[in-house]
């Protein structure tokens, strides 16, 4: 998971990758600097090494699922199959991280991730793993530990009130890279029932 604890506001937001991240993020960084920092790529915002740095010296954290202990939690769910289109749309087609096709690594998702050696920014967490992980694995198996669950495509409005009526804030209106519009692709029904599969966990959960 992705997690941002205010203690100041006594709430915790968890996410997960492709299910809005990077506008969770920017805001974060409006709220606390009044800025918006710009990707090189003008169609979208997008975070930078900086926002980054800055996010994890406020507690911005990447971890398997953990408890808080703030009052108020909330996290924002994806249906599955959408979150995994876009996962393998971003790290196989557009960035190449994945060098097979998505068959393959349907049926050997594990041993594909296995290969890649790339981590995560603590070293350790296979960079791969984290990205296409249930989101189980991100938001734990209990969907009543939230006091909020919002889905992706209310980013842009409940969760964006939410937010401002906690940090007493306009925040501005991003076009965030995959922020959860259009498939990139469609998937076959053979390919569809192995999401299911894959992530079955997270249809038992109501993570979807």
């Amino acid at each position: 998971m992705s997690y941002f604890s205010d203690e100041e506001n006594d709430f915790t937001v968890y996410e997960a990758p492709k299910n809005g991240g990077t506008t969770l993020r920017l805001w974060i960084c409006y709220a606390g600097t009044g800025e918006i920092i710009k990707s090189t790529d003008a169609a979208y915002y997008a975070g930078t090494a900086e926002t980054y740095q800055m996010l994890q010296d406020w507690g911005y954290a990447n971890n398997k699922f953990s408890q808080v202990t703030t009052t108020e939690k909330v996290c924002i769910k994806r249906d599955p199959v959408d979150r995994f289109i876009s996962c393998f749309y971003d790290k196989a087609i557009k960035e190449g991280r994945i060098k097979t096709d998505i068959d393959t690594f349907l049926d050997n998702m594990d041993a594909e991730i296995k290969r890649s050696k790339e981590k995560m920014n603590d070293g350790k967490t296979n960079f791969l793993r984290f990205h296409f992980a249930p989101q189980t694995w991100h938001f734990g198996a209990n969907k009543k530990y939230y006091d909020h669950v919002f889905d992706v495509s209310e980013v842009g409005t409940r969760l964006k009130e939410y937010l401002e009526d906690k940090w007493k804030i306009q925040l501005p209106n991003l076009h965030a890279r995959n922020s959860g519009g259009r498939r990139k692709f469609d998937l076959t029904k053979t390919q569809v029932r192995k999401v299911h599969e894959i992530y079955k966990e997270d249809y038992n959960n109501g993570w979807v």
